[in-house]
């Protein structure tokens, strides 16, 4: 065979194998992007599940009851262990942010859903009750700087946040349930999360997750990739539990 020949041939091989591969990328793309579309569909078919919210009243109802726990400890106290300090600023933060990011992202997309007067009701009153709050949180803070009081104010910031979590979870709930496609609910998620600074994320996640029941933890665990998952467990949550929040006399080692 002569040379010309040769190369001819190897050129055709060439030829064959560029085409080739298009077409596998090709249809690469166009499996991928059916797969989108059934996914998108689905999504779109399918109700809300609000199990990632009832994980993040889980843990604020954790740590209310942490603080009240603590308090009475803390009237007229010399100072206010930095543990105790750690975890209502942790707590009190995650409040205020969680009510934020409902009143403004959640909620508009709720009441784009309803028409009867009493459901958009309801919601107006989640607003007016997270405005509720603020005075009961700012009177804990007011309180640890005194170290005075300090049971008082805790019991009447408990009293006010399980009020709002029951009202929430009876009327809201039902209604995101309803009214939500698994679409919206995880666009809100995703929103939130970017919301969130980078170097608040793990934060977040180990504070939600913490003592959190087997149900609510694979509410949250499911929001993340396989990766994420493994290091919340071998790296975020030893790093965690190792900081003692709210115990008056850490653990030593």
């Amino acid at each position: 065979m002569g040379r010309k020949k040769k190369q001819a041939r190897r050129r055709q091989r060439r030829r064959i194998a560029l085409i080739t591969a298009g077409a596998g990328s090709a249809l690469a793309v166009t499996v991928a992007a059916v797969r989108r579309r059934r996914t998108i569909a689905h999504e779109n078919a399918v109700h809300a599940d609000v199990g990632f919210m009832r994980a993040m009243h889980a843990a604020l109802r954790r740590d209310m009851t942490r603080m009240q726990a603590v308090a009475p400890r803390l009237d007229r106290a010399e100072n206010v262990p930095r543990t105790v300090d750690e975890g209502w600023d942790e707590f009190r933060d995650e409040l205020v942010r969680h009510h934020d990011a409902e009143d403004r992202d959640l909620w508009p997309v709720l009441r784009n859903h309803l028409d009867a007067a009493g459901d958009l009701h309801e919601v107006d009153l989640m607003v007016e009750e997270h405005q509720q709050l603020l005075p009961a949180v700012a009177a804990v803070d007011d309180a640890l700087a005194d170290r005075h009081q300090v049971t008082a104010a805790a019991e009447r910031l408990g009293e006010i946040l399980h009020r709002h979590l029951d009202h929430e979870e009876r009327t809201i709930f039902p209604l995101l349930e309803r009214h939500l496609s698994r679409r919206e609910w995880r666009r809100f998620l995703l929103t939130e999360r970017r919301r969130t600074p980078l170097r608040q994320r793990p934060a977040f996640l180990t504070w939600v997750l913490d003592d959190a029941s087997e149900r609510d933890a694979a509410a949250v665990l499911a929001e993340l990739p396989p990766p994420g998952r493994l290091v919340y467990r071998r790296v975020l949550r030893p790093r965690y539990a190792a900081r003692h929040r709210w115990e008056l006399e850490p653990a030593t080692t």
